[in-house]
């Protein structure tokens, strides 16, 4: 079948995108972003203050970077919203306190709802041939949170994260090798409407009591990764450049599901003249076993699911513009059915005026592959026999304007207009039950949807003067559905504004605020089953100061203003809640 929205073919063998995917390697210019979380050691970037030109921000010219860092998950208690700055963004100014470049370094904190939280860090910065960094901590909260039926019940979360992170440096290529290991504890703390003394409706016209439907309090998430790349170091852009990645993970919860993943990702680029051939490929499989299935609650399935993806494209370029012309190919071999997907991946950009401002559109495509431990992070309360679906962005037509108003203000402002295919929505799990109407659970399922997303962004950074900086961004989402009555628990508006200061060499401020605007959470004894879950505006503050080379105090406060809100219906987050702590580096 061959639709506006892609090429779709079930029953799909796959040699042709196997062979092409032997080079297997992903394109130098591949314009991802990471959002890292703690960096370890961090590369030395000079910056030039007068410097406004859009395409040649002063960069260091190496041909090898050096930056370690650690990536670990806390299922904790701050606003998550899902804007994301696009990766077309400008050229970012970088306003950050004075640091000190010793090896390692111990964080201990305390504050309300009985939390606690411990850091160890150990690097190795001055050697020419290889960095290592280690990286082990862990955060406890034992509070108490009141539900909307002023229930009071116990909610804490225990995490735990440890992390190594080693690069060796040969003379034209770099080695990396990661391992990581995250535990996360919690409990399935949050307000349903099923009774356990009730009896609910079982399919088939059974009956059963509602005890049978709630699960065990208590709920952990666990994974280890490895990962190991191989890229060779080319700083001039008329030469072939090459990366490689592999990597193992293994995932399981306290329910019993276990989940055991390998990838295979990389890029070839490699420029002929004013031309540049770029190939993007990566192979994914992931495989899930679960135990006899327990219902009537949980009904388990066995799953497999292998990606398998190519992209390749030809760049060109100028001195003021760049166009790239290439073809997303998608494989998806599934227990649920075979895909295969056909989409353009065409990007290019303007300058308009030079220094000042340049213009991109294109026509892309994507698919997001849903793993079974993807969606436990996304939402750590979801049924452990949750469904995985992944989602295909067919057709997405994007174009926007980025550059500089001067030296110390960046802007870009995007608007994306895309077609996809099964998106997944959370919903509680609902039940028949006394006197014949709809009663939920805690626990969440999805349910998928095919539609149109519209999403318009935007993003202003303002450096007034050394050690001061602002940023403002915005999104607004307009779902347009096939089936569903609404995009639940998807918010229409995200804003939010971020502030830095370094008031003297040794105190460091920095305060934010985050808007997220109403959503809607799917319940039948609203009308037209819809709840409104309000919005919510986050307000946060920190701050450190330095009372010695190697000591200094932190302390922050996450919901100053208190406010009472959801990320997932029936769950409330922590209110204000305030660490304050030492920092000893050595």
């Amino acid at each position: 079948m061959i639709s506006f929205k892609g090429i779709k073919m079930r029953n799909t063998v796959f040699p042709i995108i196997t062979m092409v995917l032997v080079l297997n390697v992903e394109a130098a210019l591949s314009q991802e972003s990471v959002n890292q979380d703690v960096k370890i050691i961090k590369a030395y970037t000079p910056t030039v203050s007068d410097a406004y030109k859009v395409s040649y921000m002063p960069v260091l010219d190496d041909s090898i970077s050096v930056q370690s860092t650690f990536n670990y998950r806390i299922l904790s208690t701050s606003l998550a919203t899902d804007y994301k700055p696009a990766s077309i963004t400008a050229a970012r100014i970088v306003t950050e306190r004075k640091e000190h470049l010793d090896k390692s370094y111990v964080k201990g904190s305390v504050g309300n709802y009985s939390t606690a939280e411990a850091e160890l860090g150990y690097n190795i910065l001055a050697n020419e041939k290889f960095v290592l960094g280690l990286n082990v901590g862990h955060i406890s909260s034992l509070g108490n949170i009141t539900l909307e039926n002023d229930e009071t019940v116990d909610a804490p979360f225990h995490n735990t994260w440890a992390a190594v992170d080693f690069m060796h440096f040969f003379d034209d290529k770099t080695f990396t090798a990661d391992l990581g290991f995250m535990h996360n504890k919690y409990r399935y703390y949050g307000y349903q409407t099923l009774k356990s003394d009730d009896v609910y409706d079982l399919p088939g016209g059974a009956l059963t009591n509602g005890s049978a439907y709630i699960p065990d309090v208590n709920q952990s998430l666990s994974s280890f990764d490895i990962n190991v790349g191989l890229m060779n170091n080319v700083s001039d852009k008329r030469k072939t450049a090459y990366k490689a990645n592999a990597g193992f993970s293994t995932f399981g919860n306290l329910t019993g599901v276990k989940q055991n993943g390998f990838s295979l990702k990389g890029n070839l680029y490699r420029p002929i003249n004013d031309l540049a051939f770029a190939l993007d490929g990566e192979i994914s499989a992931y495989k899930t076993k679960v135990p006899d299935s327990i219902g009537p609650m949980y009904v388990f399935n066995d799953r497999s699911l292998t990606l398998i993806k190519a992209a390749p494209s030809v760049n060109f370029s100028s001195d003021n513009a760049s166009l790239k012309v290439g073809l997303l190919l998608a494989g998806i071999i599934d227990t649920n059915g075979d895909k295969f997907y056909v989409t353009p991946d065409v990007l290019g950009e303007l300058t308009v005026v030079e220094g000042i401002a340049s213009v991109y559109g294109g026509i892309v495509g994507r698919v997001k592959v849903n793993d079974y431990r993807s969606m436990l992070y996304e939402n750590p309360f979801a049924s452990a026999d949750v469904n995985v679906k992944s989602s295909l962005y067919g057709l997405n037509f994007i174009a926007g304007l980025k550059g500089n108003f001067s030296s110390s203000t960046s802007f870009s402002a995007g608007v994306e207009y895309g077609y996809f295919n099964d998106e997944h929505f959370w919903v509680n799990k609902q039940y028949t039950g006394p006197p014949n109407k709809r009663h939920y659970s805690n626990l969440f399922d999805v349910v998928y949807d095919d539609g149109s997303l519209l999403n318009v962004k935007g993003e202003l950074i303002f450096k007034p003067k050394e050690g001061m900086m602002f940023t403002l961004h915005g999104a607004y989402y307009a779902w347009s559905l096939n089936d569903l009555d609404a995009a639940w628990h998807k918010p229409e508006i995200e804003i939010g504004a971020q502030g830095a200061f370094v008031l003297f060499d040794n105190l460091f401020i920095n305060a934010g605020i985050t808007m997220l605007g109403e959503r809607q959470a799917f319940d039948s004894s609203f009308d037209n089953n819809r709840k409104q879950l309000k919005s919510v505006v986050d307000i946060n503050l920190g701050g450190e100061y330095n009372f010695s080379r190697n000591w200094s105090f932190r302390a922050g406060i996450n919901n100053v203003a208190a406010a009472k809100y959801y990320r997932w219906n029936g769950y409330p987050m922590q209110g204000l809640n305030a660490k304050a702590g030492l920092v000893f580096s050595f």
